[in-house]
């Protein structure tokens, strides 16, 4: 007995170990490397759910309320996958596998906390969080004032962006390091209170994550600031003495602190000549709103009107893009240059409009079941643990409202693994146990074999992209080459792009023409380039569909004006396999593109 109770403590401590590692370890591996880091953490997420699943003697928490709508959202997209009729038949079934991975981590965290303690559980969380954002705030303001050779296998390269040069440390954009620098600064006031961490230590953390968050110019930590004022308030809820009242004061502080360094640091930078032109959040929020904060609210309206074409199911998984082309783009949205939205920076929205109301209720009742339960539980009992997970969770769904960080499985994985820890736990019968571990290994096994595949199709994906640029038209030879792999790859998960591939690699000619229109059509739902969309275009016209043709050529003319000469080069290239059908669609586009498109 005593054996299997020391084999059991080891599960728990691995199981908790890994949650940690997927805590931070996926945030640290640099940009662009997108593909390693989400698939890092489903690996961690997936070895940490076997490891408490395997513990010997220990019960098993039965799957948590929000898990349990999240696995009827999975079966919701199963069935539109078998059912429907989706543009790509793998979108719905990985997007039924992502939300599985969100359900696994939620009861994970609930197992956790019922093996190890709340506490204990989110202490460890915490302290692995905290690293891994004060690690990225410092490669944020390295890459930013200069990155050293030393250093530039380990610290991601600040690529310049004409608009506001935000750093990202490690982590593929300004806003989500800017969301991950948030957390890091709920995990600090946690372990400071908790944990005693020394004031000067914490201060000085303090101190670099709101720097680094200033760096990012992200307009969302202006809303964290705002959080962290109403968590102080939250703080002083619990029970009397000096302890909550450190930690609501120490809030409101960190809040003036992040609120100062958006007016400070860009200041600092510009009197002093430090790091490139970056005028901050502030400056972004006032001078820049009419560039960009303009078009989320059409990204909204747009997301309002595909959701009303189709509100039971919505458009698709992964069709809004497709969507929203063929709806029309508002003015504000085409000033973008070569911009394909493929999503309206809004997890409600976005719901709505690609799985409809039904698909939306499932997925936003377990939000919702969520902070229901964890609000009345922190009312009634409040606790230090407790109010940084809500905390956390927090920040992430403050960001879901203006972006889709969820839509990345190192967000979404950290941020179900600290719901669950705050999920009810319960027990159940034997037979909810069984149902629990039958859901958990089979859940564990589908996503382990998925990750083999897909990173299997990932590297091959990756060594046949023969195209540098989606803009550019490989030649024959290039597109022979990579169309041998592709078509292979094309029957996996990865088939959106690699058609994609293939069709911008393809020949403009009469080659092929009936299969070439059909990928065509699929891959204009899933990503309508410029490229793309006057690709099929020509195939149409191909085909001896010329009102077709004309009409979606006005339609990309309309949707993307500044690529009239890509427009017309593409054409041109065209029009030596069928001069009668391709000149009067180059003359379209001429006369659509004005003087300057030749």
């Amino acid at each position: 007995m005593q054996a299997d109770m020391s084999r059991n403590a080891r599960s728990d401590s691995v199981s908790l170990l890994l949650a940690g590692g997927l805590s931070i370890l996926p945030f640290l591996l640099p940009y662009p490397q997108l593909f390693q880091a989400e698939w890092l953490a489903a690996a961690l997420g997936v070895t940490a759910a076997l490891a408490a699943l395997s513990a010997r003697g220990t019960k098993l928490v039965a799957l948590p309320g929000p898990a349990l709508w999240l696995g009827a959202f999975a079966l919701f997209l199963l069935a539109l996958a078998l059912l429907g009729k989706p543009v790509y038949l793998q979108l719905p079934l990985l997007g039924a596998l992502y939300v599985l991975y969100a359900a696994l981590l939620l009861w994970l965290g609930s197992q956790l906390a019922a093996t190890a303690g709340m506490g204990r559980a989110a202490g460890v969380l915490a302290a692995c969080l905290l690293a891994g954002a004060l690690a990225n705030a410092a490669a944020g303001a390295i890459q930013f004032y200069g990155r050293p050779a030393l250093l530039e296998d380990i610290v991601a390269e600040l690529h310049h962006d004409p608009l506001h040069n935000g750093a990202y440390g490690n982590i593929a954009q300004p806003n989500l390091n800017a969301n991950y620098l948030a957390l890091g600064a709920t995990a600090l006031l946690f372990l400071w209170q908790r944990a005693g961490l020394r004031t000067a230590y914490a201060l000085a953390a303090a101190l670099l994550l709101a720097w680094a968050c200033a760096l990012s110019g992200s307009r969302g930590a202006l809303l964290y600031a705002l959080w962290f004022a109403l968590l102080g308030w939250l703080a002083g809820r619990m029970q009397a003495g000096v302890e909550s009242r450190q930690l609501k004061f120490a809030a409101y502080g960190l809040a003036v602190m992040m609120l100062a360094a958006q007016l400070l640091v860009p200041w600092l930078n510009q009197s002093f000549d430090l790091g490139p032109p970056n005028h901050g959040a502030l400056h972004r929020l006032v001078e820049m709103s009419g560039e960009h904060g303009e078009p989320r609210w059409q990204l909204w309206s747009l997301a309002w009107r595909i959701f009303a074409a189709a509100p039971m199911a919505g458009a698709g998984v992964g069709e809004f893009a497709g969507a929203a082309f063929e709806s029309g783009l508002p003015p504000d949205l085409r000033q973008f240059d070569n911009v394909v939205w493929t999503t309206p920076h809004n997890l409600p929205l976005q719901l709505l409009a690609e799985t409809g109301a039904v698909g939306a209720a499932l997925a936003l009742g377990s939000l919702c079941t969520w902070w229901w339960r964890a609000g009345r539980r922190y009312f009634a009992k409040p606790q230090p643990a407790l109010w940084w997970i809500i905390a956390a969770v927090g920040i992430e769904s403050i960001h879901s409202m203006f972006e889709f960080p969820l839509w990345s499985t190192h967000f979404l994985g950290l941020t179900a693994l600290l719901a669950g820890l705050a999920a009810t736990q319960r027990s159940g019968s034997r037979a909810a146990a069984r149902f629990t571990r039958t859901a958990v290994a089979g859940t564990c096994i589908a996503l382990a074999l998925t990750m083999v595949i897909l990173l299997r199709d990932y590297v091959r994906l990756n060594a046949t992209r023969s195209i540098e640029t989606p803009l550019t038209v490989a030649g024959a030879a290039a597109a022979a080459r990579d169309a041998a792999l592709m078509r292979a790859l094309a029957q996996g998960p990865l088939a959106p792009a690699a058609e994609y591939w293939i069709l911008l690699g393809a020949p403009l000619d009469r080659r092929d023409i009936s299969e070439q229109l059909k990928m065509s059509e699929r891959a204009a739902r899933y990503f309508p380039s410029n490229a793309l969309i006057v690709r099929r275009v020509v195939f149409l016209a191909f085909a001896g569909q010329s009102a077709e043709a004309r009409r979606l050529l006005a339609q990309a003319m309309h949707t993307s004006p500044q690529r009239c000469q890509e427009t017309v080069g593409i054409l041109a290239q065209a029009l030596a396999a069928d001069p009668a059908a391709i000149t009067p669609l180059l003359v379209l586009a001429k006369d659509a593109g004005g003087p300057g498109c030749t």
